[in-house]
């Protein structure tokens, strides 16, 4: 089987859900009409409410909607196979999650553009209200750190990376200072800023090798933690500027960027017509993912119903959209008719996005995909037991305890903080125990070297291991080496998605007439493209989040609290930043992909629900006709019954043993409580919302009778 006709087939879906289902939408259900002043010439602050330009709007709420979910959780639900995943993304965004985002984002322009908690305080009562605006701050935390962790993981060690990503932050000032100081927001000043600013952030991506390769590289090769707290650092600025110096001009010209890639990489689908190397199911067991005869680690826990579900959110259906169409976006709207191309529209871009990841990820040999996307153990010493945690074979770092002890006069101060050995310290102090693949491919190259690997002592990296090397530590790979040494970085154990992503769309890129030799380039083009997919959401979700918290202290009794409900009061609006940020800072230094990620799809699809309480209600209640409120009804029976199965089977199956085992326990009892909490949340917003639909009914029913 080959990519081009599953593309040709999603294109087509998609555009006959714009022009038909969305035009029915919005002119029958929602009625849309620019007559109606928006909230943002009402209260135009030149703070948080700013008339918009329709399309620099759209590119912010694509951007700002279309974070790490649609890119990495195709990938990582690839182990289910490849039909799974292809059917919920096409058809849950049309039906699902296209209408989500649209018809919150309506409701939230006609009433001030207040958020989804307020929304539901005014429809379903306040103390739904208030269960709702603590689960969607709960949510928010969560979303952020699962998306932060794939960033993480992306980044770490890559200097090339870090480097462009870098120039993206300064370059976005400048451009917002150009439009709307300089050029008073003017599309000339648009213009002209979108030329400047896409043409330096590809030269940041050109020249990203000889900045690697120079002494600042060393510099920008950053560890987990470095990277875990600049991102934080950026999250609290972009929260607390004002939109437009930052967040909005930063997320407009990411969004040139995504929307010309993905475009392109529709386009290299359909002249590559690469052949799907995953099979169309896989079988999934407690402990290992099976195809043909081989078996894997799995990439996620879970079994495919109902995790593929919640695996796959972003890209059919995602409750933080709710977050940004009742957040930044509804504050922003110049008029009501913008709001079906920046609702429905950029919502069934992110649904093309989640299809060409979803390609390009099963396109890569299922080793080679499992070999990125997992981080067995691997044992120090051969003769101590099986190597890498697979079936791949057995092996180890070294043969015996001989040459263990032989590698102690070359190990650096690097090597000895990954490995945890004090200084001074013998390496033999490891024999019998295991260590994590990524560790040992993260070691300098002269200790590998030294250790027996095929890798040149005098490089960064280890990026020339050879399949003999790969054997040695127990994993199964198949173009994976010559992967490495194409793209100049170490990309096996590297968890997350995001560089499997990478190299799945590198392979389609450089297959293009006249771009074989370029894998490099167009690898780290793609760690820049997700990159910048993930941070416009952290720096959105952050101000979301800081809203929220902001309307739960303004409800408050006592005065100081209310204080710091007051979004303009500068420090109010630091301190409310710096709380979600540490929260889902915490998150990602504490958590891996494989703990943050199902609790991610968890909470996002549990919102996804609470989002469409609100609407189905709000449909009820000023629909012309009852039976409009199906189109959120109907997807909300499906998301709900779906996400509150594998809320309770992942407490049962991941998070509770996690809480047993002494090294995940902190993580583990973090995980339980907040399942649990936001699993009683949602079900007590269900049973409210279910008696003001009795209520709304029967009002609706007896209205004709008493106007006779």
């Amino acid at each position: 089987m080959h990519a081009l006709w599953f593309m040709l087939a999603a294109l087509a879906v998609l555009a006959i859900a714009y022009r038909f289902y969305a035009g029915f939408i919005a002119a029958k259900v929602l009625c849309l009409d620019d007559t109606r002043r928006t909230p943002a010439h009402e209260h135009n602050d030149g703070q948080n409410y700013h008339p918009t330009n329709k399309w620099v709007l759209f590119g912010h709420h694509f951007a700002a909607i279309t974070g790490a979910g649609p890119l990495v959780g195709p990938v990582l639900a690839a182990q289910f196979g490849f039909l799974p995943g292809y059917l919920w993304i096409l058809f849950g965004v049309c039906l699902g999650g296209a209408v989500h985002d649209f018809v919150i984002l309506v409701s939230s322009v006609r009433r001030g553009g207040k958020s989804l908690a307020e929304i539901a305080r005014e429809e379903l009562g306040p103390i739904p209200g208030l269960i709702a605006a603590f689960a969607i701050l709960f949510i928010v935390v969560i979303a952020l750190a699962g998306l932060g962790r794939v960033v993480v993981g992306a980044l770490a060690e890559s200097a090339w990376g870090v480097f462009a990503i870098g120039v993206s932050i300064p370059l976005a000032l400048l451009m917002g200072l150009w439009i709307y100081r300089v050029r008073g927001g003017s599309l000339r000043g648009i213009r002209e800023a979108t030329i400047v600013g896409v043409a330096v952030l590809l030269l940041a991506v050109v020249f990203g090798k000889q900045v690697q390769d120079s002494p600042l590289g060393a510099m920008l090769r950053l560890d987990e933690t470095t990277i875990t707290l600049a991102i934080a650092a950026y999250g609290f600025c972009a929260s607390v500027l004002p939109v437009w110096m930052l967040l909005c001009p930063r997320d407009y010209l990411s969004s040139y960027l995504k929307i010309g890639t993905i475009l392109l990489l529709v386009l290299g689908v359909c002249i590559v017509n690469p052949a799907i190397e995953m099979p169309m199911f896989t079988e999934v067991t407690a402990t290992a993912i099976h195809v043909g005869d081989a078996s894997f680690l799995p990439v996620v826990r879970g079994s495919l119903f109902p995790f593929v579900f919640i695996t796959i959110a972003c890209g059919a259906i995602s409750g933080f959209h709710s977050l940004v169409a009742s957040g930044t976006t509804p504050k922003m709207v110049s008029k009501e008719s913008d709001m079906l191309a920046i609702g429905y529209g950029a919502m069934l871009m992110e649904g093309l996005v989640g299809i060409t990841a979803l390609l390009a990820a099963v396109a890569l040999p299922p080793a080679d995909y499992f070999a990125i996307n997992t981080d067995p153990m691997v044992a120090v010493v051969a003769s101590d037991g099986a190597g890498a945690d697979s079936s791949a074979g057995t092996g180890g770092f070294v043969a015996d305890a001989a040459a263990l002890a032989a590698l102690d006069p070359v190990l650096t101060d690097d090597d000895r903080r990954k490995l945890k050995l004090p200084p001074g310290t013998s390496l033999t102090t490891l024999q019998g125990q295991k260590l994590k693949l990524s560790t040992v491919l993260r070691l300098s190259n002269q200790t590998l070297a030294a250790a027996g690997f095929h890798v040149d002592a005098h490089e960064a990296h280890a990026t020339e291991l050879s399949h003999a090397d790969f054997a040695r530590l127990g994993v199964r790979v198949d173009d994976l080496p010559r992967l490495s040494e194409a793209t100049d970085e170490v990309v096996a154990a590297r968890t997350g998605g995001a560089v499997s992503l990478a190299v799945g769309m590198a392979r389609v890129f450089a297959n293009l007439p006249g771009m074989q030799g370029l894998l490099s380039y167009w690898y780290h083009f793609a760690i820049m493209f997700e990159a910048l997919f993930i941070l416009t959401t952290i720096d959105t979700g952050t101000r979301v989040g800081r809203f929220i918290l902001q309307e739960i202290f303004a409800r408050s009794k006592r005065r100081s609290l209310q204080a710091l409900g007051d979004p303009a009061w500068l420090p109010a609006a630091a301190l409310s930043t710096a709380v979600v940020v540490a929260a889902w800072s915490w998150l990602i230094s504490s958590g891996s992909i494989a703990t943050i990620w199902p609790m991610f799809g968890i909470a996002n699809q549990l919102l996804a629900a609470v989002a469409l309480v609100v609407g189905t209600t709000i449909l009820l209640k000023e629909a012309t006709r009852r039976r409009y409120a199906l189109i959120t009804g109907l997807p909300l029976l499906f998301v709900g019954t779906t996400t509150l199965v594998a809320g309770v089977r992942a407490l049962i199956e991941i998070y509770v043993p996690m809480a047993g085992q002494p090294a995940t326990a902190t993580i583990g009892r973090v995980c339980t409580v907040v399942t649990v909490v936001l699993l009683f949340s949602v079900l007590a917003i269900l049973g409210a919302a279910g008696r003001r639909w009795a209520e709304l009914l029967r009002a609706r029913a007896d209205a004709p009778r008493a106007l006779g």
